[in-house]
């Protein structure tokens, strides 16, 4: 009974403290993982669900989340509500790739077979009717701002690397139309300047990863114009857009490829690019704050089996606050 009441306390305080836009949402425990809610400076923690990888819903409501894959149980997408009860399911399987609109109506999400292609399908959240977009290997999408639209990146075969091209479709209903040809666009982020994504290079050595920068697209005329040119060292494949501040001037992105990822800011206008917070910090991005001041991330690296804390890291530098200790996965509504 004590433990029924603190857990109903603990939900109570997180609604008093938390208004709307201000809550995070995290993951804890590895290996038998689950999924917490709070306000966004780590206060009035609750558990949600046994579960991993949460999203929170941009109007702060709902969060999202997997059941973990273990044995031949494939992973479930479900939702909760942030202040806690019953889950519902939403999808089976969910393939490690799915996110809210912004006006928070609808899930984009992947599933079909765990090999092969697969189906990218839209979620009404509050029905849980779902309806298949494409068919294909995917790699990355993303809603418009205003939520009509979502953009994806599709090839016809599950290859490396991938021969993506960018599409996008109205939430509303149709076909999808074309918004690249050139077989080496993935991973889009839409933004209020337009689409940021990545376009693959190829290496100039042998046995070296791709290489990838990211460009912006105006989804209205198909003009691409190169935000950054870097130069990515063997092995790292380089820049993946993460997310835009809400006037578009500020961009978060991650730098990967083999053993490596961390975070770095992009100058939209003039593609100058910074790591973001000390090296031995191991700070990998996750969100950046609407308007554009703050980092959501985490410490230690990229590795999931060191040791993690989320932060919360100015755009500018400076220091990472510590939000939750020993977490990981986090995402929010700032």
């Amino acid at each position: 009974m004590r433990r029924c009441a603190l857990i109903v306390a603990a939900v109570a305080a997180l609604a008093a403290a938390v208004p709307a836009g201000a809550t995070i949402v995290f993951e804890k425990s590895p290996f038998r993982p689950t999924v917490w809610a709070a306000a966004d400076d780590g206060s009035a923690r609750v558990q949600l669900a046994s579960g991993e990888l949460p999203k929170i819903s941009p109007d702060g409501t709902t969060v999202a989340y997997e059941t973990p894959y273990r044995g031949t149980t494939r992973p479930t997408l479900r939702v909760v509500p942030v202040a806690g009860g019953e889950s519902r399911r939403l999808l089976k399987p969910v393939w490690y790739s799915f996110g809210f609109s912004p006006d928070s109506k609808w899930i984009a999400a992947v599933t079909g077979k765990e090999v092969g292609r697969k189906r990218l399908v839209l979620i009404e959240v509050a029905t849980g009717a779902v309806r298949t977009i494409a068919h294909g290997a995917f790699s990355g999408f993303s809603f418009s701002p205003d939520s009509s639209l979502l953009v994806f990146s599709r090839a016809l075969k599950d290859t490396y690397p991938p021969r993506s091209d960018l599409l996008v479709v109205p939430v509303a209903g149709g076909l999808p139309a074309v918004l690249t040809t050139n077989h080496r666009s993935i991973d889009p982020v839409w933004g209020a300047p337009g689409i940021a994504f990545v376009k693959l290079r190829k290496p100039t050595r042998r046995g070296d990863a791709w290489k990838q920068d990211v460009y912006l697209l105006d989804p209205g005329t198909k003009a691409v114009r190169r935000i950054t040119t870097t130069k990515v060292p063997f092995l790292l494949s380089g820049l993946d857009p993460v997310a835009w501040s809400a006037d578009g001037t500020r961009l978060l992105a991650e730098f990967g490829g083999q053993d490596t990822s961390y975070a770095e800011t992009v100058d939209s206008a003039t593609g100058v690019v910074r790591r973001a917070g000390r090296r031995s910090d191991g700070i990998v991005g996750y969100d950046l704050s609407a308007d554009g001041t703050t980092i959501l991330a985490t410490t230690g690296g990229y590795d999931p089996g060191d040791p993690h804390d989320v932060v919360a890291l100015p755009y500018a530098g400076g220091t990472p606050t510590v939000l939750i200790k020993n977490a990981f996965s986090p995402d929010w509504t700032r």
